[in-house]
């Protein structure tokens, strides 16, 4: 093996510790979560224990516990990606400077519109 993937292979994350936060910040009550996850109780204590849990353990939990954490896994992951929903946003953030851009130089051209206006009420009262 090379040094590269033993680096890749040793750098996971423990994902029962961030189902074991998560239940602690969160107040969680294992009991309920356990009979929504449809296992034992005793299973969720081994499940925040393990170092690696199965997709399907953290599908699971995060429906039980309506928190994604396999996105928060995900974050960790030291490779590049946006999802569908990111990119549709970025792309509407995009659309929405552009719109703003063209309001701010349509109000600035009113603005300076009314100032000579203005100034020309100003001599005009002035005189």
């Amino acid at each position: 093996m090379t040094e590269d993937s033993i680096k890749v292979s040793d750098s996971y994350p423990h994902s029962g510790k961030f189902l074991q936060d998560y239940i602690k910040k969160n107040g969680v009550n294992r009991a309920e979560m356990a009979r929504k996850m449809n296992v034992s109780n005793s299973t969720v204590y081994q499940y925040a224990e393990s170092p690696t849990l199965q997709l399907n353990v953290l599908w699971k939990a995060s429906l039980a516990l309506n928190h994604n954490f396999l996105a928060e896994l995900g974050e960790l992951l030291p490779v590049e990606h946006s999802t569908k929903r990111e990119a549709e946003l970025e792309k509407r953030i995009k659309e929405l400077e552009i719109e703003l851009e063209i309001k701010t130089s349509i109000y600035e051209k009113q603005i300076e519109r009314l100032n000579v206006e203005l100034s020309g009420y100003k001599n005009t009262v002035g005189k």
